[in-house]
Protein backbone atom coordinates (compact mmCIF):
# COMPACT_ATOMS: atom_id res chain seq x y z
CA UNK A 1 0.00 0.00 0.00
CA UNK A 2 1.18 3.78 -0.87
CA UNK A 3 2.21 5.57 2.02
CA UNK A 4 -0.09 8.86 2.77
CA UNK A 5 2.33 12.13 3.83
CA UNK A 6 0.18 14.99 5.38
CA UNK A 7 1.93 17.92 3.78
CA UNK A 8 2.04 21.43 5.43
CA UNK A 9 1.91 23.98 2.83
CA UNK A 10 3.06 27.71 3.51
CA UNK A 11 2.83 30.11 0.21
CA UNK A 12 6.51 31.42 0.63
CA UNK A 13 8.31 27.89 0.92
CA UNK A 14 8.58 25.15 -1.92
CA UNK A 15 6.58 25.44 -4.34
CA UNK A 16 3.67 22.86 -4.77
CA UNK A 17 4.60 21.61 -8.18
CA UNK A 18 8.18 20.82 -6.91
CA UNK A 19 6.89 18.86 -3.59
CA UNK A 20 4.40 16.72 -6.26
CA UNK A 21 6.90 15.86 -8.71
CA UNK A 22 9.18 14.67 -5.54
CA UNK A 23 6.15 12.43 -4.05
CA UNK A 24 5.58 10.59 -7.66
CA UNK A 25 6.52 6.89 -6.74
CA UNK A 26 7.27 7.86 -2.90
CA UNK A 27 3.95 9.11 -1.21
CA UNK A 28 0.00 9.93 -1.85
CA UNK A 29 0.09 13.72 -0.06
CA UNK A 30 -2.61 14.85 2.07
CA UNK A 31 -2.31 18.40 1.42
CA UNK A 32 -2.96 20.90 4.40
CA UNK A 33 -3.86 24.56 4.38
CA UNK A 34 -4.31 26.83 6.32
CA UNK A 35 -5.75 30.66 4.69
CA UNK A 36 -4.32 32.75 7.29
CA UNK A 37 -1.23 32.72 5.47
CA UNK A 38 -3.21 33.33 1.99
CA UNK A 39 -5.81 32.52 -0.06
CA UNK A 40 -6.30 29.27 -0.69
CA UNK A 41 -9.30 28.71 -2.71
CA UNK A 42 -7.93 28.34 -5.85
CA UNK A 43 -4.91 25.99 -4.67
CA UNK A 44 -7.44 24.05 -3.46
CA UNK A 45 -9.10 23.06 -6.89
CA UNK A 46 -5.84 22.71 -8.09
CA UNK A 47 -4.62 20.53 -5.46
CA UNK A 48 -7.55 18.16 -5.24
CA UNK A 49 -6.66 17.21 -8.43
CA UNK A 50 -2.83 15.86 -6.85
CA UNK A 51 -4.02 14.28 -3.59
CA UNK A 52 -6.45 14.78 -0.81
CA UNK A 53 -6.61 18.61 0.68
CA UNK A 54 -7.40 19.41 4.26
CA UNK A 55 -8.56 23.28 5.55
CA UNK A 56 -7.29 23.79 8.76
CA UNK A 57 -7.76 27.15 9.06
CA UNK A 58 -8.46 28.82 12.71
CA UNK A 59 -8.33 25.16 13.77
CA UNK A 60 -5.98 24.25 17.21
CA UNK A 61 -3.22 21.54 16.87
CA UNK A 62 -5.39 19.12 18.59
CA UNK A 63 -8.31 19.86 16.02
CA UNK A 64 -6.31 19.59 13.31
CA UNK A 65 -5.25 16.28 14.47
CA UNK A 66 -8.56 15.14 14.08
CA UNK A 67 -9.31 16.16 11.04
CA UNK A 68 -5.94 15.07 9.48
CA UNK A 69 -5.65 12.08 11.48
CA UNK A 70 -9.55 10.80 9.56
CA UNK A 71 -7.13 10.20 6.52
CA UNK A 72 -4.64 7.72 8.26
CA UNK A 73 -1.17 9.64 7.41
CA UNK A 74 2.13 7.80 7.87
CA UNK A 75 4.28 10.53 8.14
CA UNK A 76 3.77 15.08 7.94
CA UNK A 77 6.12 17.24 7.25
CA UNK A 78 6.44 20.94 7.15
CA UNK A 79 8.77 23.03 5.28
CA UNK A 80 8.46 26.50 6.43
CA UNK A 81 9.71 27.95 9.23
CA UNK A 82 6.62 29.86 10.31
CA UNK A 83 4.84 26.09 10.40
CA UNK A 84 7.15 24.06 12.37
CA UNK A 85 6.05 24.19 15.63
CA UNK A 86 2.57 23.96 14.60
CA UNK A 87 3.06 20.88 12.92
CA UNK A 88 5.31 19.56 15.72
CA UNK A 89 2.17 20.00 17.98
CA UNK A 90 0.36 18.59 15.60
CA UNK A 91 2.58 15.39 14.89
CA UNK A 92 2.31 14.90 18.71
CA UNK A 93 -0.77 14.51 18.73
CA UNK A 94 -1.00 11.73 16.35
CA UNK A 95 2.41 10.13 16.74
CA UNK A 96 4.11 10.83 13.70
CA UNK A 97 7.52 10.94 13.86
CA UNK A 98 8.50 14.52 13.46
CA UNK A 99 11.07 17.62 15.36
CA UNK A 100 9.40 17.56 18.78
CA UNK A 101 7.67 20.75 19.74
CA UNK A 102 10.86 21.94 22.31
CA UNK A 103 13.18 21.32 18.96
CA UNK A 104 10.81 23.02 16.62
CA UNK A 105 10.19 26.01 19.22
CA UNK A 106 14.52 26.55 19.34
CA UNK A 107 14.75 26.36 15.46
CA UNK A 108 12.37 29.16 15.11
CA UNK A 109 13.25 31.09 18.46
CA UNK A 110 16.43 32.82 18.03
CA UNK A 111 16.74 33.24 21.55
CA UNK A 112 15.62 29.57 22.88
CA UNK A 113 17.83 28.42 20.09
CA UNK A 114 21.30 30.09 21.91
CA UNK A 115 20.15 29.22 24.95
CA UNK A 116 19.60 25.34 23.92
CA UNK A 117 22.98 25.30 21.87
CA UNK A 118 24.62 26.83 25.25
CA UNK A 119 23.11 24.20 27.32
CA UNK A 120 24.02 21.65 24.54
CA UNK A 121 27.89 22.71 25.15
CA UNK A 122 27.85 24.99 21.88
CA UNK A 123 29.91 27.95 21.46
CA UNK A 124 27.61 30.72 20.92
CA UNK A 125 27.52 34.80 21.43
CA UNK A 126 26.10 36.48 23.88
CA UNK A 127 22.46 37.54 23.47
CA UNK A 128 20.06 39.89 24.58
CA UNK A 129 16.21 39.14 24.26
CA UNK A 130 14.04 42.68 23.54
CA UNK A 131 10.87 42.11 24.10
CA UNK A 132 9.21 45.35 23.18
CA UNK A 133 10.95 47.70 20.99
CA UNK A 134 9.41 50.94 21.69
CA UNK A 135 9.71 49.95 25.48
CA UNK A 136 12.15 52.51 26.12
CA UNK A 137 13.28 52.24 29.50
CA UNK A 138 13.98 48.91 28.98
CA UNK A 139 15.62 49.63 25.60
CA UNK A 140 18.40 51.90 27.18
CA UNK A 141 19.07 49.68 30.27
CA UNK A 142 19.76 46.73 27.40
CA UNK A 143 21.61 49.68 25.53
CA UNK A 144 23.75 50.28 28.62
CA UNK A 145 25.06 46.78 29.22
CA UNK A 146 24.94 45.82 25.83
CA UNK A 147 28.61 45.61 24.08
CA UNK A 148 29.24 46.28 20.85
CA UNK A 149 29.40 45.38 17.67
CA UNK A 150 26.31 43.38 17.80
CA UNK A 151 23.66 42.29 15.31
CA UNK A 152 20.14 43.67 15.56
CA UNK A 153 17.25 40.73 14.29
CA UNK A 154 13.43 39.72 14.75
CA UNK A 155 13.21 36.93 17.66
CA UNK A 156 11.37 35.12 15.10
CA UNK A 157 12.11 35.30 11.46
CA UNK A 158 14.18 34.19 8.07
CA UNK A 159 15.89 35.35 5.05
CA UNK A 160 17.52 38.28 6.70
CA UNK A 161 14.63 40.51 7.25
CA UNK A 162 15.38 43.14 9.40
CA UNK A 163 18.78 42.22 10.46
CA UNK A 164 21.29 44.75 10.45
CA UNK A 165 24.70 45.27 12.17
CA UNK A 166 24.85 47.59 14.98
CA UNK A 167 28.09 49.60 16.85
CA UNK A 168 27.08 51.72 19.26
CA UNK A 169 23.74 52.10 21.83
CA UNK A 170 22.75 54.98 20.00
CA UNK A 171 22.47 53.19 16.95
CA UNK A 172 20.68 50.32 18.66
CA UNK A 173 17.76 53.19 19.77
CA UNK A 174 17.68 54.50 16.68
CA UNK A 175 17.44 50.74 14.61
CA UNK A 176 14.91 50.15 17.33
CA UNK A 177 12.81 53.09 16.73
CA UNK A 178 12.37 52.26 13.29
CA UNK A 179 11.27 48.53 13.47
CA UNK A 180 9.10 49.96 16.18
CA UNK A 181 7.72 52.59 13.93
CA UNK A 182 6.83 49.98 11.07
CA UNK A 183 4.87 47.50 12.89
CA UNK A 184 1.04 47.87 14.26
CA UNK A 185 2.12 45.51 16.84
CA UNK A 186 5.91 45.23 18.43
CA UNK A 187 7.93 42.85 17.27
CA UNK A 188 10.03 41.05 19.73
CA UNK A 189 13.99 41.34 18.77
CA UNK A 190 17.18 39.62 20.16
CA UNK A 191 20.69 41.24 19.85
CA UNK A 192 23.76 39.40 20.14
CA UNK A 193 27.16 39.64 19.75
CA UNK A 194 29.13 40.23 16.63
CA UNK A 195 30.98 37.04 15.32
CA UNK A 196 34.20 38.74 14.47
CA UNK A 197 35.49 38.19 10.46
CA UNK A 198 38.57 36.36 9.97
CA UNK A 199 40.82 38.23 7.98
CA UNK A 200 41.78 35.73 5.40
CA UNK A 201 38.27 34.44 3.42
CA UNK A 202 36.92 31.75 2.52
CA UNK A 203 38.22 31.02 -0.74
CA UNK A 204 39.10 33.75 -3.05
CA UNK A 205 35.96 36.80 -3.76
CA UNK A 206 33.73 34.18 -1.34
CA UNK A 207 32.48 34.87 1.81
CA UNK A 208 33.90 33.82 5.09
CA UNK A 209 30.73 32.05 6.36
CA UNK A 210 29.10 28.37 4.96
CA UNK A 211 26.03 26.52 5.16
CA UNK A 212 25.93 22.77 5.54
CA UNK A 213 23.17 20.76 4.18
CA UNK A 214 21.93 17.43 6.16
CA UNK A 215 19.36 15.04 6.45
CA UNK A 216 18.86 12.78 9.51
CA UNK A 217 16.72 9.98 9.68
CA UNK A 218 17.16 6.38 11.12
CA UNK A 219 19.67 7.72 13.72
CA UNK A 220 21.76 8.55 10.58
CA UNK A 221 23.09 12.06 10.16
CA UNK A 222 24.39 12.73 6.95
CA UNK A 223 25.98 16.10 5.36
CA UNK A 224 25.33 16.21 2.08
CA UNK A 225 27.70 19.55 0.88
CA UNK A 226 28.53 22.60 2.32
CA UNK A 227 27.77 25.77 0.51
CA UNK A 228 29.87 28.34 -0.32
CA UNK A 229 28.57 32.32 -0.03
CA UNK A 230 29.83 35.21 -1.96
CA UNK A 231 29.66 38.43 0.03
CA UNK A 232 26.15 39.33 1.33
CA UNK A 233 24.62 42.91 -0.27
CA UNK A 234 24.57 45.69 2.70
CA UNK A 235 23.53 45.23 5.07
CA UNK A 236 23.29 41.03 5.93
CA UNK A 237 20.95 40.08 2.35
CA UNK A 238 22.24 36.73 0.66
CA UNK A 239 23.87 37.29 -2.83
CA UNK A 240 25.10 33.81 -4.21
CA UNK A 241 25.27 30.83 -2.78
CA UNK A 242 27.45 27.62 -4.45
CA UNK A 243 27.94 24.51 -4.07
CA UNK A 244 30.12 23.08 -3.13
CA UNK A 245 32.34 25.85 -0.90
CA UNK A 246 35.74 26.60 -2.12
CA UNK A 247 36.65 25.29 1.81
CA UNK A 248 40.23 23.89 2.60
CA UNK A 249 40.38 20.21 4.05
CA UNK A 250 41.07 21.73 7.62
CA UNK A 251 38.14 24.66 7.37
CA UNK A 252 35.55 22.01 6.00
CA UNK A 253 36.64 19.29 8.95
CA UNK A 254 35.87 22.27 11.41
CA UNK A 255 32.76 23.76 10.18
CA UNK A 256 31.21 19.85 9.64
CA UNK A 257 32.06 19.27 13.33
CA UNK A 258 30.28 22.71 14.37
CA UNK A 259 27.17 21.87 12.57
CA UNK A 260 26.89 18.08 13.86
CA UNK A 261 27.37 19.63 17.54
CA UNK A 262 24.64 21.85 16.79
CA UNK A 263 22.26 19.09 15.65
CA UNK A 264 23.14 17.18 18.79
CA UNK A 265 22.32 20.32 20.87
CA UNK A 266 19.24 20.77 19.71
CA UNK A 267 17.91 17.58 19.50
CA UNK A 268 17.36 17.10 15.91
CA UNK A 269 16.59 12.92 14.64
CA UNK A 270 14.25 13.87 11.81
CA UNK A 271 14.16 15.86 8.27
CA UNK A 272 16.01 17.88 6.17
CA UNK A 273 18.44 20.90 8.41
CA UNK A 274 20.35 24.02 6.83
CA UNK A 275 23.00 25.16 9.08
CA UNK A 276 24.66 28.28 8.64
CA UNK A 277 28.56 28.51 10.02
CA UNK A 278 30.28 31.59 9.71
CA UNK A 279 34.55 31.20 10.15
CA UNK A 280 35.84 33.56 12.58
CA UNK A 281 39.13 34.00 13.93
CA UNK A 282 38.52 31.49 17.12
CA UNK A 283 37.26 28.61 14.84
CA UNK A 284 33.91 27.51 12.80
CA UNK A 285 31.09 29.42 15.07
CA UNK A 286 27.15 28.40 14.31
CA UNK A 287 24.97 31.58 13.32
CA UNK A 288 22.07 29.44 13.04
CA UNK A 289 20.33 26.35 12.75
CA UNK A 290 17.09 25.86 10.19
CA UNK A 291 14.73 22.73 10.67
CA UNK A 292 13.80 22.18 6.71
CA UNK A 293 15.87 22.66 3.31
CA UNK A 294 17.52 26.16 2.61
CA UNK A 295 16.17 27.79 -0.26
CA UNK A 296 17.59 26.88 -3.79
CA UNK A 297 19.52 23.80 -2.51
CA UNK A 298 17.61 21.24 -3.77
CA UNK A 299 18.01 22.86 -7.49
CA UNK A 300 21.51 22.92 -7.06
CA UNK A 301 22.34 20.19 -5.72
CA UNK A 302 20.74 17.72 -8.07
CA UNK A 303 22.07 19.73 -10.94
CA UNK A 304 25.78 18.99 -9.78
CA UNK A 305 25.13 15.49 -8.40
CA UNK A 306 21.72 14.14 -9.12
CA UNK A 307 20.91 13.81 -5.76
CA UNK A 308 17.04 14.06 -4.87
CA UNK A 309 16.70 16.10 -1.44
CA UNK A 310 13.06 16.97 -1.79
CA UNK A 311 12.49 13.45 -2.49
CA UNK A 312 14.97 11.75 -0.10
CA UNK A 313 13.17 14.44 2.97
CA UNK A 314 9.49 13.11 1.96
CA UNK A 315 11.20 9.75 2.80
CA UNK A 316 12.64 10.67 6.00
CA UNK A 317 9.28 12.31 7.38
CA UNK A 318 7.98 8.98 5.97
CA UNK A 319 10.23 6.22 8.52
CA UNK A 320 13.22 6.21 6.05
CA UNK A 321 17.27 6.63 6.85
CA UNK A 322 19.31 8.95 5.80
CA UNK A 323 22.03 7.66 3.62
CA UNK A 324 25.47 6.69 4.94
CA UNK A 325 27.34 8.91 2.75
CA UNK A 326 26.22 12.22 0.66
CA UNK A 327 26.70 12.16 -3.30
CA UNK A 328 29.44 13.10 -4.96
CA UNK A 329 29.63 16.85 -7.25
CA UNK A 330 31.13 16.82 -10.53
CA UNK A 331 30.59 20.40 -11.10
CA UNK A 332 29.63 23.78 -9.10
CA UNK A 333 25.90 24.58 -8.72
CA UNK A 334 24.86 28.42 -8.45
CA UNK A 335 22.22 30.81 -7.05
CA UNK A 336 22.63 34.15 -7.27
CA UNK A 337 20.00 36.69 -5.76
CA UNK A 338 21.14 40.37 -6.92
CA UNK A 339 19.24 42.82 -4.78
CA UNK A 340 18.91 46.59 -5.33
CA UNK A 341 20.42 48.81 -4.05
CA UNK A 342 19.64 49.49 -0.75
CA UNK A 343 18.35 53.20 -0.65
CA UNK A 344 16.37 51.70 -3.75
CA UNK A 345 12.54 52.00 -2.82
CA UNK A 346 11.63 51.32 -6.13
CA UNK A 347 12.29 49.47 -9.39
CA UNK A 348 11.57 51.28 -12.51
CA UNK A 349 13.21 48.81 -14.85
CA UNK A 350 15.54 45.56 -15.36
CA UNK A 351 17.83 45.43 -18.90
CA UNK A 352 19.83 42.53 -19.58
CA UNK A 353 18.41 39.53 -18.45
CA UNK A 354 17.79 37.62 -21.74
CA UNK A 355 21.28 38.64 -22.46
CA UNK A 356 21.92 36.59 -19.12
CA UNK A 357 20.01 33.75 -19.48
CA UNK A 358 21.73 32.89 -22.63
CA UNK A 359 25.42 33.23 -21.11
CA UNK A 360 26.95 29.66 -20.80
CA UNK A 361 26.14 27.77 -18.11
CA UNK A 362 23.14 30.02 -17.01
CA UNK A 363 20.21 27.64 -16.86
CA UNK A 364 17.30 29.57 -15.25
CA UNK A 365 16.76 33.64 -14.72
CA UNK A 366 13.53 34.68 -12.85
CA UNK A 367 12.28 38.20 -12.15
CA UNK A 368 11.35 38.53 -8.61
CA UNK A 369 10.44 41.94 -8.46
CA UNK A 370 9.02 43.79 -11.77
CA UNK A 371 9.23 47.25 -12.76
CA UNK A 372 6.97 49.27 -10.57
CA UNK A 373 7.32 46.66 -7.56
CA UNK A 374 8.75 48.59 -4.77
CA UNK A 375 11.71 47.10 -2.80
CA UNK A 376 12.94 47.11 0.52
CA UNK A 377 16.03 46.17 2.66
CA UNK A 378 14.24 45.20 5.45
CA UNK A 379 12.51 42.07 3.82
CA UNK A 380 16.25 40.28 3.38
CA UNK A 381 16.71 37.79 1.43
CA UNK A 382 13.07 37.33 -0.32
CA UNK A 383 12.97 41.07 -1.90
CA UNK A 384 15.82 40.15 -4.37
CA UNK A 385 15.20 42.04 -8.00
CA UNK A 386 16.17 38.71 -10.01
CA UNK A 387 17.89 35.32 -9.62
CA UNK A 388 20.15 33.51 -11.69
CA UNK A 389 20.92 29.37 -11.19
CA UNK A 390 22.97 27.41 -13.19
CA UNK A 391 25.90 25.61 -13.12
CA UNK A 392 29.34 26.17 -13.45
CA UNK A 393 33.07 23.44 -13.99
CA UNK A 394 34.76 25.10 -11.12
CA UNK A 395 34.93 27.63 -8.78
CA UNK A 396 37.29 29.90 -11.41
CA UNK A 397 34.30 29.68 -13.79
CA UNK A 398 31.71 30.89 -11.45
CA UNK A 399 33.56 33.80 -10.33
CA UNK A 400 34.08 35.07 -14.10
CA UNK A 401 30.08 34.68 -14.22
CA UNK A 402 29.64 36.64 -11.29
CA UNK A 403 31.86 39.60 -12.50
CA UNK A 404 29.60 38.95 -15.91
CA UNK A 405 26.21 39.91 -14.27
CA UNK A 406 26.47 43.36 -13.07
CA UNK A 407 27.97 43.79 -16.66
CA UNK A 408 24.80 42.48 -18.42
CA UNK A 409 22.17 43.53 -16.29
CA UNK A 410 20.99 46.43 -14.95
CA UNK A 411 18.56 47.46 -12.12
CA UNK A 412 17.16 50.80 -12.38
CA UNK A 413 15.02 52.48 -9.61
CA UNK A 414 14.46 55.30 -7.23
Amino acid sequence: MTPRLAFCHHPRSFPWTQVSEAARDVCELIWVLDAQFGPIDRLTRVLKRVGTVIDVTGLTPAAAAARIGAESPDGILALSDTRLVWTAAVARELDLDFLSVETATALTDKSAQRAALAAGGVEVPDVWLISDPGARAAVDELAANATFPAILKPRSGEASRDTVRVDSAEQLRAELALVDGAREAPEPMILEGYLRDRSEKAGEAFADYVSVESIVGGGVTTHLTITGRFPPAPPFRESGFFMPSALNAADQEGVLAAASAALRALGIHVGSVHTEVKLTPEGPRVIEVNGRIGGGVPEMLGAVSGFDLMRETLKLALGGTAPARGPELDRVGFLFYVQAPADMRTVTAVDGLDVLAAEPGVEEVILNRAPGDSVDWREGNHGHVFSARGVAGDHHELQSIARQIPELVAIHGT
